[in-house]
Formats: C-alpha cells, sequence, structure tokens
C-alpha cells in the first residue's frame, strides 16, 4: 500500500462513537463544573486593631504639673450658643427587588427548565440533545472521574465523518484530518462563560445530587466527582507528531505501551488531535482559577 494512504476498518465506526462520548463529557464538564467552590464561606472579618502607647515613667516624672486650687479659680464666664441646625437626612437610594427564585421542576421533567435557562444566559444550546440532561451528566462525570467512559448516554449530536488512520511504510498512523471533526464542539466548549454556568449549576444543584444519589451515591457531594474528572481529563498527554496504531481486528489500539496503558477516557481523548485536546485542557485550567 503506498504512502498516505487512507484505509478504514470495521473498528473505525466503534472508534469514533467511542471518542464521541468523551468529547460529550468535557462538554458537560464546562456545564457543571464552575460550580465547584461557590459555597465557599467568605473571610472573617477582622477585628479592628488597637495601638498601645507606652509612656516613659522617667520622662513623665520630669512634666511640671501646675497646681490647680478650685476655691480660688475664677469662673469661666458662660457662652451662649446658637443651636447647628440638623442636616436634613438623606433619602434612601432605592433597591431593586431581588428576582424570585423560580420553582424547580421534577428531576424526570428537567431538561426543559435546564435548556431554557441556559438559552436566556445566552449559552448556545444547539449542540445539547439529550432528553435527561443532568442525569446524563452525572453519570458521565462520575465515569471519567473513574477514568472510564460509557457510551449509553448522549449528550450533544455526534460529530460528521469517520475515523480514519493513513498507512506509512507499511506502518499505521491516526490520519490527522480526523481530529477536524471534534473542532465545531471544541469550539462551544471554550465559549462558555465561567460566570453564567455558576449561576445555573447553583440553581440546579438538588437535582444534580438527587441523580448523584440514583447511581449510588446518597451521601455524597457531586463537587468532588466534578474535580477528580477535570484531573483525569488535565492528565491527559497531548501527543507530539503522528501517533502510530495497530489494528486487532476489533478495534485500533495504540502502539505506543505509555498510550495504551492510559485509562479508557484519557486513551479516547488522544483521538481528538494534539491541537484540541490542549484547547480542552486550557478551557478547564481557566476554570479552575475561576474556580480557585
Amino acid at each position: 500500500m503506498s504512502d498516505d494512504q487512507v484505509e478504514t476498518s470495521p473498528a473505525t465506526e466503534e472508534a469514533s462513537r467511542k471518542t464521541t462520548w468523551v468529547v460529550v463529557s468535557l462538554i458537560v464538564l464546562a456545564v457543571i463544573a464552575a460550580i465547584v467552590w461557590w459555597w465557599l464561606p467568605a473571610s472573617e472579618d477582622k477585628k479592628p486593631q488597637t495601638e498601645t502607647v507606652e509612656v516613659d515613667q522617667q520622662q513623665s516624672s520630669e512634666v511640671e504639673v501646675e497646681s490647680y486650687d478650685e476655691e480660688t479659680a475664677e469662673p469661666e464666664p458662660e457662652l451662649e450658643l446658637e443651636p447647628i441646625p440638623a442636616e436634613p437626612e438623606a433619602a434612601p437610594e432605592p433597591q431593586e427587588p431581588e428576582p424570585e427564585p423560580i420553582a424547580l421542576p421534577e428531576l424526570d421533567e428537567s431538561t426543559p427548565t435546564v435548556l431554557q435557562n441556559l438559552d436566556s444566559a445566552e449559552i448556545n444550546i444547539r449542540p445539547l440533545k439529550s432528553s435527561q440532561l443532568i442525569r446524563d451528566a452525572v453519570v458521565l462525570m462520575d465515569n471519567i472521574s473513574n477514568g472510564s467512559i460509557v457510551r449509553e448516554r448522549t449528550i450533544v449530536q455526534r460529530p460528521d465523518g469517520r475515523f480514519k488512520v493513513l498507512e506509512v511504510d507499511g506502518e499505521l498512523y491516526i490520519d490527522e484530518s480526523s481530529y477536524h471533526r471534534y473542532d465545531a464542539l471544541v469550539d462551544w466548549f471554550v465559549s462558555l462563560e465561567a460566570d453564567v454556568l455558576v449561576e445555573n449549576y447553583e440553581l440546579f444543584k438538588p437535582l444534580v445530587q438527587e441523580a448523584y444519589a440514583e447511581i449510588g451515591y446518597p451521601e455524597s457531594d457531586f463537587d468532588s466527582t466534578l474535580l477528580e474528572a477535570i484531573e483525569v481529563a488535565l492528565d491527559t498527554p497531548v501527543p507530539d507528531g503522528l501517533v502510530q496504531v495497530e489494528d486487532d481486528s476489533v478495534m485500533y489500539t495504540f502502539a505506543d505501551d505509555s498510550y495504551e496503558s492510559l485509562p479508557g477516557a484519557q486513551k479516547q481523548l488522544l483521538r481528538m488531535g494534539p491541537d484540541n485536546i490542549q484547547r480542552v485542557k486550557d478551557k478547564l485550567r481557566e476554570i479552575r482559577r475561576a474556580l480557585q
């Protein structure tokens, strides 16, 4: 087979589908992750410090004190003072009424409300396709925090195109054109505003916790899972140059043992390509810096 020839395999469809779920999971991270530290208490007010002034006893003994006789002292004349007119009180500034909190829907019916609030906050919701957005996001984050992936949840529509490989001098490499299938999703991910995400997570956090309890964590806070998922993503290596793969007739595997031994979530992220991986990691660091 000649250099730069594109080779496809029955495994390409499976590899493409698995990669999609990891990208989807990272996008959901952006929708939820910015909330991790919103409950942090404000720093305590510092007590005012008082300054103690010590007087040198030797110096004080040298100060001459003038005697005073109450009986012989002439009284000072009394002065009649005119009352100072009181200044009119400033009118209080009008306060804007606080918006009334919305009533949260049932978890089963929450997706339309979540999408409506994100849309009202000028978040682009068009890529979101899940009918159970909170439940799917919670499951995906729990899996990524453990380094694994789940393909049974759909959050956004899959990218166009197929995963492809190149044969160069008898060796197989990921075709770099495959990476561009994820450009639009990554563009969307990096455009999300952290402040808006914080506000929406605060609003829907009770439903997130309810979904987290459903999958076996009734006493755990979902925030720690988000932090762990972010760390898993940030620990993904960024390849330098072409990535060699091997076709084992079922699916493609990485020829480099250091890649093939990575957790499943990180191995799938490698299929997004170096540029997209770096952009996702930069955004996650930005969110983490804002939270901390």
